[in-house]
């Protein structure tokens, strides 16, 4: 974690810790009220106003340690004090509350408890290493010790043994609690680093899952300098068999030839020394399609063609350098808001790429089926050799399809079920599924996609964009149109987001830079990477 990250940490923290004290000294305040009512009479020594007058000054102070740190940045050293006092201002009001106690309600070890318990409640939310806490602990015990010396001497005979005892008992008791809250504090601090480093990987750090597939787990992350937010990509040691690695290997190499800002981009590459291949990409703050259209149901034509439209600009450029997508489907177009345009597309996930030109074999047996069932087109599944150009734009028009109708072009009880009916059946215009209205001129386009052969299919993803261009009979889709969805929307996404939160399993992730610059000398000298040994 950075330094700014492990301020905010303590801060909120130390908050933590403050709001927790002032809960509990409010509990004690009104039992101590309701028994001053009850029986006529107060638990304060002496049953004095003023002393139960003193402890609201303490959740006072407690008070205003918390809005200090709920409120604007505090300093490190500023954090350090706070974080002190809501330790010993209490203790310091428990010692002046017990002084007048008689020895038989023996206060020193009613003092020990509660001292004995906060600072183990901070050992567990401060963190704080155990040298810090052992000294805080030090010191507050010091003072009990002290504080037990000098009340047994006020009520002791004029033989001191009894003033011995106490004292020695005191103390070793304070031991313990020093011992137990420093040892606490030393294995939950070193717990907290030991994750902190797990979730670094180079300059990003891993804050939270964001999706898994079969070439990789996504993670949303943080690069340390630019503040930036990340995605990264991991393909873990335990996915890592050789062709495993060279298809991830070949995804980013591909990838980051692209530039379109319809595509995400590539940052960063590298391997940890564990085994762990990642690379860094561009983080896209929306939602994929697939859960938008589970979430909110089917879309207007309008909105259709306008992200039809993105989707096959950028697959346009992919398609320019040799690329095909072979993966393209509602979960892998994700839509999100920008200054100044509320539907902005983004095509990611490149992990099924195929190269269309010499000097890049496929690396997926020519033999097994790649691709998603519900979007593979007819040629995919007969012979994959002849996928092609063509081939993302069937999966595109699948696509399409889906944002009309809310469903697939066909469903199944099995994949093999799925894939006979691409090959075989005829699909049913979306007109006829759809609860709305479809253009004539924009159903035939999707259809045409959606054709069996090939050479039905518009030529490419730069004619396909020009006929959805050129359909005159769909409204355009404004600016306006997508900000007042996303602003309808916005509740029923928040509560979605918030119930489908994912948490991470944290790994070792020291990048192996070696490695690293070794692929990049290879990669320039125009050779394939060397095969790794799975690990």
């Amino acid at each position: 974690m950075d330094s700014e990250g492990a301020r905010l940490l303590l801060q909120q923290r130390v908050s933590l810790l403050g709001s927790v004290l002032l809960l509990i000294g409010l509990a004690l305040q009104a039992v101590v009220r309701w028994v001053a009512y009850r029986f006529g009479d107060s638990p304060y020594a002496a049953g004095s106003e003023w002393t139960a007058n003193s402890h609201l000054v303490v959740l006072a102070s407690l008070g205003l340690i918390v809005l200090r740190t709920r409120r604007g940045r505090c300093s490190l050293r500023e954090l350090a004090v706070l974080d002190v006092l809501s330790i010993w201002v209490p203790l310091g009001f428990s010692a002046f509350a017990l002084w007048p106690a008689p020895p038989v309600v023996h206060p020193e070890m009613v003092f020990l408890l509660g001292a004995s318990h906060q600072l183990l409640l901070r050992a567990v939310l401060v963190p704080s290493s155990g040298r810090r806490t052992a000294a805080i602990g030090l010191v507050v015990f010091g003072l009990l010790v002290g504080w037990t010396h000098f009340y047994y001497r006020r009520f002791s005979s004029p033989n001191v043994a009894p003033v011995v005892l106490q004292t020695v008992t005191t103390a070793t008791w304070a031991g313990f609690a020093v011992l137990i809250s420093t040892l606490a504090s030393h294995v939950i601090f070193g717990l907290r680093e030991r994750v902190r480093r797990a979730s670094e990987l180079g300059q990003y750090t891993l804050l939270r899952k964001i999706g898994e597939g079969g070439m990789g787990v996504v993670y949303e992350a943080r690069h340390a300098l630019l503040r930036r937010r990340t995605a990264v990509k991991l393909l873990p040691a335990d996915r890592a068999g050789e062709q495993s690695i060279a298809r991830f290997e070949r995804e980013v190499q591909l990838t980051s030839q692209l530039s379109h800002p319809g595509i995400v981009a590539v940052y960063d590459f590298g391997r940890s020394a564990d085994g762990v291949f990642y690379y860094a990409m561009e983080y896209v703050d929306g939602i994929d399609l697939e859960a938008l259209v589970r979430l909110t149901g089917e879309m207007p034509a309008a909105r259709v063609r306008h992200i039809l439209m993105q989707a096959a600009e950028a697959l346009a450029e992919a398609h320019s350098v040799g690329l095909i997508h072979r993966d393209v489907k509602p979960a892998n177009l994700l839509l999100c808001q920008r200054p100044r345009q509320s539907d902005w597309l983004k095509v990611v996930d490149f992990g099924l790429v195929k190269h269309a030109t010499a000097g890049y074999s496929d690396l997926s047996d020519s033999r097994m089926l790649i691709g998603t069932p519900t979007y593979m087109p007819p040629e995919a599944l007969i012979d994959p050799a002849r996928v092609d150009a063509r081939s993302d734009l069937y999966a595109l028009g699948a696509v399409g399809y889906f944002l009309l109708t809310g469903g697939p072009v066909f469903a199944g009880e099995s994949a093999v079920e799925v894939y006979g009916l691409h090959l075989h059946s005829e699909v049913v215009p979306p007109s006829q599924r759809s609860g709305q209205a479809v253009p004539a001129m924009f159903e035939r386009l999707i259809l045409s996609c959606l054709a069996k052969k090939q050479d039905e299919r518009p030529i490419s993803a730069e004619a396909l964009l020009a006929a959805i261009t050129a359909c005159t009979d769909v409204p355009d889709w404004t600016d306006e149109d997508a900000a007042n969805f996303w602003q309808s929307a916005a509740p029923k996404l928040k509560r979605a987001s918030s119930e489908s939160g994912l948490g991470f399993s944290s790994r070792t992730l020291a990048v192996d830079f070696d490695q690293r610059a070794s692929a990049q000398r290879l990669a320039a000298s125009g050779r394939a990477p060397l095969k790794r040994e799975q690990r």
